[in-house]
C-alpha cells in the first residue's frame, strides 16, 4: 500500500462578504417580523445573521432574535450558509443543482466538497480580473460498481463518492471561485471549504488506522429489548508520518497554529477514509535518527 504525502487544508472562514453569487435561497422559514406574533415553537429567519430561531415562548411579539435569548433559540444556519458553518452533519440542500461563486481575498490552493449526497458531477472554475478564466476542471461522481460482474452491472449496488477534492487550484489572491455542484433531487454538501495546503512528511507509514465514533443512542431496557437512535457519526484516524529532519520545527509550529481549527487532512488519495474534516486529538514527534523523525498522529473528525 503506498500512502502519499500527509496535507492539511486550513480553510479560509467564508463571511458573507466573500459570497459574490449563489442560486441557494433562504426562505426556508419567514422573516422575522418585529410586528408578528409567534406561537410556541414557530421557526423564523433572520436573513441579516444568516441564522434560524425557534420560538421558546407563546405569543412572542417584539422580542428580536438577535438580543431576545429567553424568547428564541438558536437553531443553526440558514440552508444557504450550512455549507460553511464547519458541521459536516448539516447539509445544504437544492434540487438538481446548486452554485457558489467566492472571492475569498487569498491564494487558495485546494477546494473541496464533503458529505455529499445524490451528487452527480463537480465543477471548480478559478476567474481572475486581469487573467480571466485561469482554472476549469469538471469531475464525474457518478456511482462506481463494487464488483465487475453482470449481475452488479445490473442490479448491484454503486458507492456513490461522497467528496471531491481539487488540489491543484492555480494561486491567483483576486481571483473568485466558483463550485458547481449536479445532482438530483435530494442533492445536498455538508461542507464547502477552501483553503491553504500543507505539505509534510515523507509519507504515512503502513499500519493507518481509520475508524468512526458513532454518537447514535444504543441501550437496552430492563426486558432486555434494544433501543436504537441514530444520530451523526465522526471519522477518527491515527496515522504515523515520517518527518524529515529539516520539517519537524515547521510541522509542530503549524500543528501550534492550529491547535482548535478544524483543517481537511488528507492522508491518501486512494481511499475516502483516509481524508478526515476535523481536529488533531494529540500528535506526539520522536526524533529517532539524524535525518528521520516519526510522528503518532491522532484526528477526530467532526459530526
Amino acid at each position: 500500500m503506498k500512502l502519499n504525502t500527509l496535507r492539511i487544508v486550513r480553510p479560509q472562514v467564508i463571511t458573507p462578504a466573500m459570497l459574490v453569487s449563489t442560486n441557494v435561497p433562504e426562505n426556508e422559514y419567514v422573516e422575522w417580523n418585529g410586528g408578528a406574533s409567534y406561537p410556541l415553537g414557530q421557526r423564523v429567519i433572520v436573513t441579516s445573521a444568516h441564522k434560524v430561531y425557534q420560538s421558546s415562548v407563546a405569543g412572542n411579539v417584539g422580542q428580536s432574535p438577535l438580543t431576545s435569548p429567553l424568547a428564541w433559540a438558536e437553531v443553526g444556519p440558514t440552508n444557504r450558509w450550512k455549507a460553511f458553518d464547519q458541521s459536516n452533519s448539516t447539509q445544504t440542500r437544492a434540487q438538481n443543482f446548486l452554485t457558489y461563486t467566492i472571492r475569498p481575498g487569498q491564494a487558495i490552493h485546494s477546494v473541496a466538497a464533503l458529505n455529499l449526497t445524490e451528487a452527480t458531477a463537480m465543477r471548480v472554475r478559478v476567474t481572475d480580473p486581469g487573467l480571466g478564466l485561469i482554472y476549469d476542471k469538471t469531475v464525474n461522481l457518478s456511482g462506481q460498481l463494487l464488483n465487475s460482474t453482470w449481475w452488479d452491472w445490473f442490479l448491484g449496488p454503486r458507492t456513490e463518492p461522497k467528496q471531491c477534492i481539487y488540489g491543484d487550484i492555480p494561486s491567483a489572491p483576486a481571483a473568485t471561485i466558483t463550485v458547481d455542484i449536479a445532482g438530483t433531487q435530494g442533492l445536498a454538501v455538508g461542507v464547502i471549504l477552501m483553503g491553504q495546503t500543507r505539505a509534510f512528511s515523507e509519507g504515512i507509514r503502513k499500519g493507518a488506522r481509520i475508524g468512526i465514533t458513532d454518537y447514535s443512542r444504543k441501550e437496552r431496557t430492563e426486558f432486555g429489548d434494544t433501543v436504537l437512535v441514530e444520530r451523526p457519526f465522526a471519522r477518527r484516524a491515527n496515522w504515523s508520518p515520517v518527518l524529515k529532519a529539516s520539517e519537524v520545527d515547521a510541522f509542530v509550529d503549524f500543528m501550534a497554529e492550529i491547535r482548535a481549527q478544524p483543517c481537511l487532512w488528507i492522508g491518501s488519495d486512494r481511499y475516502e477514509a483516509m481524508t478526515v474534516y476535523g481536529i488533531y486529538k494529540a500528535f506526539d514527534v520522536l526524533i529517532a535518527y539524524d535525518d528521520i523523525s516519526t510522528c503518532d498522529l491522532e484526528l477526530e473528525g467532526l459530526t
